[in-house]
């Protein structure tokens, strides 16, 4: 298998298992564990969508030097329809992540991860021992970094919910099949 080839191959893969697994509404009346595990081996191979978008979205070259592979499709593909494929790996990651981490509230927990690690940072670097002290910086550190974050919660949930609604995700998951048999067939 030479260099393009294998191009081919690991890009219409990738985005054909992650189209399957976007389309999971469409296999809740036939088994909701069917739909369930689809829903969490989609969260893998989201996160590798991602990665592989933004490794070729930024021409770093950083999974070809590690696999030796490359993954955008070659220039010689005939299809005018395969230069949006970054467009629709970026779409399915998204979708494929945020799916099962949307009800995660993950601003509070940083939001006290980093008010725990600025209160010890400050106890050990500047030796302050005053627990009021050590708890007002606590609660202002908390409050800041849970209103920065919380925002952008916020707006990852949004764009979850409207990724997650049954039809846009069926669609998004026969777009990205259909890349990928594209992708694959050239």
């Amino acid at each position: 298998m030479g260099l393009s080839t294998a191009m081919v191959v690991s890009t219409a893969i990738l985005l054909i298992v992650g189209g399957v697994c976007a389309a999971a509404p469409l296999f809740k009346r036939v088994s909701k564990g069917l739909e369930k595990l689809l829903v969490i081996v989609g969260l893998a191979v989201g996160v590798a969508v991602i990665i592989v978008t933004i490794d070729l979205a930024l021409g770093l070259g950083i999974l070809s030097s590690i696999f030796g592979i490359g993954f955008a499709p070659g220039p010689s593909l005939n299809n005018s329809y395969l230069q949006y494929y970054l467009v629709v790996m970026a779409v399915l990651g998204i979708l494929l992540f945020s799916r099962p981490l949307r009800n995660v509230r993950w601003a509070s927990l940083m939001a006290l991860g980093i008010g725990i690690l600025v209160a010890a940072y400050l106890h050990i670097a500047f030796s302050v021992s005053s627990t009021t002290i050590l708890g007002v910086v606590f609660i202002i550190t908390i409050l800041i970094v849970y209103t920065l974050l919380r925002f952008v919660e916020d707006i990852l949930e949004f764009i979850g919910t409207v990724l997650a609604f049954p039809p846009v995700a069926i669609a998004v998951g026969l777009v990205s099949v259909y890349f990928g048999i594209i992708t694959y067939g050239s």
